[in-house]
């Protein structure tokens, strides 16, 4: 009897074993090679059989299998098949090998601008939390705001307001925000990815961005798009008359965007101060040698950066400098780079980046606006439906064309005729354009969004719940597109 009742047991607790958990487990490692084969169905089909749908006839063969393998990857990446790096690579491997593009072409971000200056930002935010800068910032800020999360939010918020106009990079303060509301966040004692958490990294990272569309200076865009209208269009719009003319749209999606990240991400019921004495104490004790250094170079850094107008030595190049300096002064080792820098995430990085340069050589980009222009034409009775449609537009079309400024440049190349037709100032259709430009609901749409996630090491925020509040974010843009538009009427623009 005995013997029969050694024997049932285990395979009883195997079998409850499989309830719960286990199930879970199950269904995600099955998950996997579904989704490998779904990936690979979807590449070759469109590959094969795509030239025969009349829209995606303009396109050569080539640009069409590259539709396809770019499908397939992106359900590779959303199923999680391979770490993102190897699909990556996958990806600019099969844009060489098949579709033909140039290897300086699939590669060409890894000699880009932005991608050094992701290089330099990992450097730099590794080097303020092993430095301690970062914590002393934190406790500094709390020590002006009152340690709530409505207070330290509002901080970040204003942080990234008040810096925007002068420095022309997003990324380049997302560079040295997003660390500091990380090293924040830890010292109220938030979970890291929790609600709160990502609460303040949206404020941060919300903060920044709306900024952009409201000045001329807070972003190269701005000066990307000034160059795109009319002479005398651009010549109306000098720095002052921009920022006028946009600030219905910067009040109304500064204070909406506040209210609804602290109605979605604040804690819950009546708050109460979090606890931060880790960084009241650190901030007692008095700076030690590696700080100062770090410092004075960081102090150097944004001084360059301001002053970018003036100089032109570009962001990317001030980064880089500045963790050369880093490295030469002892912050950090060279050891530390290699184990404390996420490599695989700037090859990632590196790769979906050079989907626009993949996309401008096969002409899928261009293909892409033309296509969209009936839509427009339809829509131009109406300026809400207009605005509306161009914003909708956009964010879908942001999810194959990488590059922002390339997305505006062609749609504008496209509109800027139109729009006397139209009735519509060119510079409402490309402020439209830039307000919602920059979505971020899969990592590989925004550049200046990746700085931010990786400056903090993807240990701050989950990307499912940034890519939910992007729908909430986006929304409050385009309600505040609508509300300017009797402003705008009044002003002679439409």
């Amino acid at each position: 009897m005995s013997s029969w009742q050694d024997g049932i047991e285990p395979s009883a607790a195997r079998a409850a074993d499989m309830t719960g958990s286990s199930w879970i487990r199950a269904l995600k490692e099955a998950r996997r090679p579904l989704a490998f084969f779904a990936g690979s169905i979807v590449a070759v089909g469109i590959a094969l059989f795509g030239g025969g749908f009349d829209a995606l006839a303009p396109l050569s063969q080539q640009a069409v299998c590259a539709l396809g393998i770019l499908a397939g990857c992106i359900i590779w990446w959303v199923s999680g098949v391979f770490p993102e790096s190897v699909t990556a690579l996958i990806m600019a491997v099969a844009f060489i090998v098949i579709c033909g593009v140039p290897t300086e072409v699939a590669f060409s971000s890894f000699a880009s601008s932005t991608w050094w200056l992701l290089v330099a930002a990992f450097a730099l935010g590794l080097g303020m939390q092993r430095s301690g800068l970062m914590e002393r910032m934190a406790s500094a800020i709390l020590r002006i705001f009152p340690n709530t999360f409505k207070m330290q939010a509002a901080g970040l918020m204003a942080a990234g307001t008040l810096v925007g106009p002068f420095i022309p990079s997003l990324s380049a303060k997302a560079t040295m925000l997003a660390p500091l509301s990380l090293g924040i966040s830890d010292s109220l004692g938030y979970e890291r990815k929790g609600r709160q958490a990502e609460g303040l990294f949206l404020a941060m990272f919300t903060g920044l961005r709306t900024i952009g569309p409201a000045v001329i200076s807070a972003s190269v865009i701005g000066y990307g798009l000034v160059a795109t209208l009319p002479s005398e269009v651009a010549a109306r719009f000098d720095m002052l008359t921009w920022c006028v003319d946009m600030l219905p749209w910067f009040a109304f999606v500064t204070i909406v965007d506040y209210i609804a990240i602290v109605a979605l991400y604040g804690p819950r019921g009546k708050e109460a101060p979090a606890a931060a004495s880790a960084a009241r104490t650190s901030e007692r004790d008095p700076m030690t040698p590696v700080e100062k250094r770090l410092a004075a170079i960081m102090v150097c850094c944004i001084l360059m950066w301001v002053t970018e107008p003036v100089h032109g030595v570009e962001a990317h190049v001030v980064a880089i400098m500045a963790m050369v300096l880093m490295v030469a002064t002892g912050v950090v080792s060279m050891k530390e780079l290699r184990s404390g820098v996420a490599w695989e995430s700037l090859i990632f990085i590196g790769c979906v980046l050079g989907l626009a340069s993949v996309f401008a050589h096969l002409g899928i980009d261009a293909w892409i606006v033309s296509s969209c222009q009936p839509a427009f034409v339809a829509l131009a009775g109406d300026p809400y439906l207009l605005i509306t449609g161009i914003c909708i537009i956009t964010v879908l079309l942001r999810f194959v064309i990488v590059s922002e400024m390339a997305y505006i440049n062609i749609f504008m190349a496209f509109m800027v005729p139109l729009s006397a037709g139209l009735g519509v100032s060119p510079w409402v259709i490309g402020v439209s354009v830039y307000a919602v430009v920059n979505p971020w609901f899969a990592l590989y749409q925004n550049p200046i969004y990746l700085t931010a996630y990786y400056a903090t090491e993807g240990e701050m925020v989950r990307q499912s719940s940034m890519a939910r509040y992007c729908v909430v974010y986006l929304a409050i843009c385009i309600v505040g597109l609508l509300i300017s538009i009797p402003y705008w009427q009044w002003l002679g623009l439409l």
